[in-house]
């Protein structure tokens, strides 16, 4: 087999392939002979039918099936003997054959980037440092206080943080209830905000008792009909994402519901004491359920300036060494993201833009297909390689925080398929504790909200 190489763009090849005649010849009479044993024809015993019968009748099928089965074996050996790494199909063009001549044809496609990485080494990046504060652990005791709060049914109008218990059903303009879009047993809070005031549902329900029925407005972000909530939860209280991606500032509607109070509930905090402490953290005493809190929360502070590092990282690796990526491989990223929103969304019953999602996720798979390959170069580069040891480390620590026997864990794994992402997920995170330990980081303290 005879293949040239030729550059036709920065990550496009193209392989001119011509197969001997001989080799072609053969299968061609392998294929004839197969089927002259398994056709049914009339007149024929079936095993017994002559080559030039089935050549007349069935050759230019037969011939394009063994065409296609040769161009695909042929090109993959020619890529593997060429060293190609093909990160994309194959277009296949200028198909010549005829029988007793070579099969010539031509197949294009995009190689993996062969990248050398320059500026890798004292990368200045900064390292954002948070402090868990006192009060960042009061806030958080605050919120289990919350959420360990128990609920009294009073005989008294609604007032505010009480909890109106009742039925809700949406209007439309005109006031008549729309179909379907009514809720029964719902309980809603009358929140208030930072400085004790009620928020604008809280202020339309003041006041309601048992058995009264109100109509109160609120305004949300404009959803498909399968996503609209009742008011269930204060509209202050919703977070609502848009997964899309879009610049678009989101569209608000003012929607119109009936509330029939069934019950008015009274909150009761608990006490900040030992006993709630053994209740939400399973701790012996407040001091301690501080102390876990206060742990707790570094651990995650830690994880979040980790990703912060590890992103300033690839940005600095980028502005370093500029190299242009196939865009085939940025379109396969794209391909993931659409995937991934498909199966974030299935069963919602909306129509999914992907155009959208492709046009406003480009610049991220860009960022993507160049932070795989910086780093796959950096660590072939160093010879970082995930040892024994780092996998059984990994894999002991993964067994016990599922509670899995390490051979079985190895069989589940093994048998989906996943070790290899292990590997691969171990090796990045080594590669980052190289480029870590070798870059000019610099702390810069941040302040971080109270969380709940």
């Amino acid at each position: 087999m005879n293949v040239q190489v030729t550059e036709s763009g920065t990550w496009r090849r193209t392989l001119e392939i011509e197969a001997p005649a001989a080799d072609v010849d053969k299968r061609l009479n392998d294929a004839y002979r197969k089927y002259s044993k398994t056709l049914n024809l009339p007149g024929f015993r079936k095993g017994k039918i002559p080559l030039s019968v089935v050549k007349r009748q069935f050759g230019p099928a037969i011939q394009g099936e063994v065409v296609q089965e040769m161009v695909e074996e042929f090109y993959r050996e020619a890529s593997e003997a060429e060293g190609i790494q093909p990160v994309s199909q194959a277009s296949i063009d200028d198909i010549s054959f005829e029988e007793g001549q070579p099969l010539v044809f031509k197949a294009s496609v995009d190689v993996r980037p062969e990248i050398t990485v320059e500026t890798y080494k004292e990368l200045k990046v900064t390292r954002p440092v948070f402090a868990v504060e006192d009060e960042h652990v009061e806030s958080r005791l605050r919120y289990m206080q919350e959420e360990s709060a128990t609920e009294q049914v009073v005989e008294r109008a609604a007032d505010l943080d009480d909890v109106v218990f009742a039925d809700v059903e949406e209007l439309d303009e005109d006031g008549s209830p729309v179909a379907d879009h009514r809720s029964e047993d719902q309980s809603i809070r009358l929140f208030k905000t930072e400085d004790d005031k009620p928020t604008e549902l809280a202020k339309q329900l003041m006041g309601i008792s048992a058995g009264e029925s109100r109509e109160v407005t609120i305004t949300r972000p404009v959803q498909d009909e399968h996503d609209h909530e009742d008011c269930d939860h204060d509209d202050e209280d919703h977070d609502h994402e848009d997964h899309g991606d879009h610049d678009e500032e989101p569209k608000e509607e003012t929607v119109m519901f009936r509330v029939m109070a069934k019950e008015i509930r009274e909150r009761e905090l608990p006490e900040l004491d030992d006993d709630l402490a053994q209740d939400v953290g399973g701790v012996a005493s407040l001091d301690d359920l501080k102390t876990q809190i206060r742990d707790e929360m570094q651990t995650q502070y830690d994880q979040m300036i980790r990703q912060r590092v590890e992103e300033n990282l690839i940005d600095a690796l980028i502005e370093g060494n500029p190299f242009e990526v196939p865009d085939s491989m940025v379109e396969n990223y794209l391909n993931g993201m659409v995937e991934s929103y498909k199966r974030e969304h299935a069963g919602h019953g909306h129509d999914i833009d992907e155009d959208a999602i492709r046009e406003s996720g480009r610049d991220q798979a860009e960022r993507g297909v160049k932070r795989f390959l910086l780093l796959d170069a950096v660590a072939d580069q160093e010879k970082i390689e995930v040892t024994d040891e780092d996998l059984d480390e990994h894999l002991e620590e993964m067994s016990q925080r599922h509670n899995i026997e390490g051979p079985r864990l190895r069989q589940i794994l093994g048998r989906t398929e996943q070790l290899d992402q292990i590997e691969s997920d171990i090796k990045t995170q080594k590669t980052f504790d190289f480029l870590i330990d070798n870059a000019d980081v610099e702390d810069v303290e941040e302040v971080e909200s109270d969380g709940g």
